[in-house]
């Protein structure tokens, strides 16, 4: 798509359509999206084979008009003050709805990620890797042999060094336990080794999908149990003020799902959408409805209306859900969902609705797309309580709203070099402004820590946007990290020096042949001429040490302090090869 919908003239406000563009993508029209203030309006959304996904469509790329002239009234600054439902939730009071006795970061962070829920991970991880494995030929020297379940405080230990990684991103995760003094990083080695992290990380699971059923409700239960879930906690430890705004977050991907979104004008062009409803004041995410293709939109309410007004529609009725006699809300769109039909839907259950909006939707007549408009200044148009305002500044700005007047407001801005300046603005543009300026609070919060590894499994990563959608600031985040692992030391075996350890237990060792290296025992590279090697070693010790046969084997596994003190004869090349593998210690070669 080009950039910019309108003309670029100083006294013409029209409209381009662009038929051609849209009959060659196949309608994709629904699935745009634009930030709240951007010149890029939209992009086309198409599944991962470049197939177009049709989504329905409320624009209108042609030259009619579904509403007579008439019923849009031109009004003037001080015209038009509209009539307002005051803003109630009955009973209750807008804000964090938990006990006064939380005050840790950890008490916070298990609100949502609760006792119930961890358990249920735990149990899923064990099982699952009880499954894989008793499915495989370990070999002797697998990963997989020292595997043991899962308990819950090391996986409190693992969610924190999760954590830990996303506050200080590196290329390669494997490069956390890096043992180059330039850099190592000792919180990561203290808490886990290498191949336990990589064991539970690999193993992790949240859901085992039904084997008998193969069909994409079955296959999303990966994920959706736990986004559910986490959705319930967001909505039942907080209610949002009277704003609210409508924020779509996404979660790069780039595997083979058949919902996967593609946005070629966004930086992250492949991903997997999600749609939330945000406190416009704090940027809390109240509500969230994950993106599963057909069966979100076949879930969604109201199914005569159009995508784009049916999301918001849903995430609304989700909170009246939650507080039935809530009133006088007012939520804040983007062109993407606004529409005369999504205002007039919310009206009936006495909600609001400002926001940006394409000209070329139905219902907005053609005289007003072909209306000029000069620097700065404003032209506004009403239909019953429905308010249409476009104003020029730097571009034409359009906006809908059901709640504002056509009031303006001095506001300040800074000019290049530092000079303020005041100019006179739209009260609605600085309300739709300031309302959704919580979207990028939200965005900055999470974009910064987040926990960002490449995965092709598309639940693992909606599992740590879900994990890591209640942080925010560094401190909080750091001080959680601390309390998740606690004490948490993961339990190593250590070289024993005794007379117990496995070398000197006087049982059967076994010896086989490999690569030639040096003996252990005979062998010394500090002196000229004393390096020995041998290809005959030890498979029964655990470091299946390489040593000669005979005086050598005897040595290393009798005596404490094997190692000769002074130079030894070079042995003979030439060894009777009939000497059985098997050797009891103390036997002759």
């Amino acid at each position: 798509m080009k950039k910019n919908e309108f003309s670029e003239s100083e006294e013409e406000f029209e409209l381009r359509f662009y038929s051609d563009d849209l009959a060659e993508i196949n309608s994709i029209n629904e699935s745009r999206y634009s930030d709240t203030e951007s010149d890029s309006d939209s992009s086309d959304i198409i599944n991962r084979s470049r197939k177009a996904r049709p989504i329905e469509s409320d624009t209108d790329d042609t030259a009619s008009s579904t509403t007579e002239e008439d019923d849009w009234i031109s009004i003037t600054e001080d015209g038009y003050r509209p009539t307002r439902i005051n803003y109630s939730i009955g009973p209750k009071s807008t804000g964090p709805q938990i006990s006064s006795n939380i005050f840790e970061p950890i008490q916070f962070f298990k609100l949502f990620f609760t006792k119930p829920l961890v358990d249920e991970i735990i149990k899923e991880t064990n099982n699952y890797a009880k499954s894989v494995l008793n499915s495989k030929n370990l070999t002797k020297d697998s990963i997989w042999q020292t595997w043991h379940d899962v308990n819950e405080d090391e996986f409190w230990a693992f969610i924190g060094v999760i954590l830990n990684m996303g506050t200080m991103p590196i290329s390669n995760m494997q490069e956390y336990w890096s043992t180059k003094h330039n850099s190592r990083i000792p919180f990561f080695s203290d808490i886990f080794t290498r191949a336990r992290f990589n064991q539970i990380f690999w193993m992790l699971h949240l859901k085992t999908p039904d084997s008998g059923s193969k069909n994409l409700k079955t296959h999303i239960q990966q994920a959706s149990i736990f986004l559910d879930y986490i959705d319930s906690k967001f909505s039942e430890h907080f209610i949002p003020g009277q704003n609210i705004s409508l924020h779509e977050s996404i979660v790069t991907f780039k595997g083979k799902i058949s919902f996967i979104t593609y946005n070629p004008i966004k930086p992250t062009k492949w991903s997997i959408r999600i749609y939330a409803m945000v406190d416009s004041e704090t940027g809390y995410i109240y509500t969230i409805l994950p993106y599963y293709g057909s069966i979100t939109s076949g879930n969604l309410i109201r199914p005569d209306l159009p995508v784009s007004t049916r999301i918001p529609l849903h995430l609304y009725q989700k909170l009246l859900d939650k507080i039935p006699e809530a009133q006088g809300y007012h939520m804040f769109t983007d062109r993407y969902y606004t529409s005369i039909p999504l205002a007039e839907e919310l009206m009936k259950v006495k909600c609001y609705l400002t926001g940006t909006l394409k000209p070329n939707r139905k219902d907005i007549p053609m005289f007003i797309k072909k209306s000029k408009l000069s620097d700065k200044k404003i032209f506004v148009y009403k239909k019953r309580k429905i308010m249409f305002l476009a104003w020029k500044d730097k571009r034409i700005m359009s906006l809908l709203s059901t709640w504002n007047d056509a009031g303006m407001i001095d506001s300040k801005r800074i000019l290049q070099g530092g000079k303020e300046v005041n100019i006179r603005k739209p009260n609605v543009v600085v309300s739709y402004t300031n309302s959704m300026s919580s979207i990028n609070q939200t965005n900055q919060y999470t974009s910064t820590y987040c926990f960002l590894r490449k995965s092709l499994k598309w639940w693992r990563k909606m599992f740590f946007w879900g994990m890591e959608k209640p942080l925010t600031h560094l401190k909080y985040v750091k001080l959680l990290i601390d309390q998740l692992i606690n004490n948490f030391r993961q339990e190593r075996s250590r070289a024993s020096t005794s007379s117990s350890e496995i070398r000197l237990n006087g049982k059967l060792h076994e010896m086989r042949r490999g690569k030639k290296r040096d003996c252990i025992v005979c062998s010394n590279r500090q002196k000229k001429g004393e390096r020995h090697e041998t290809s005959e070693y030890c498979n029964t010790c655990p470091d299946k040490p390489r040593m000669h046969l005979g005086d050598c084997f005897s040595r290393y596994h009798k005596m404490k302090k094997y190692k000769y003190c002074k130079a030894v004869l070079k042995l003979p090349q030439k060894r009777n090869r009939t000497i059985v593998n098997n050797l009891r210690v103390g036997s002759s070669p």
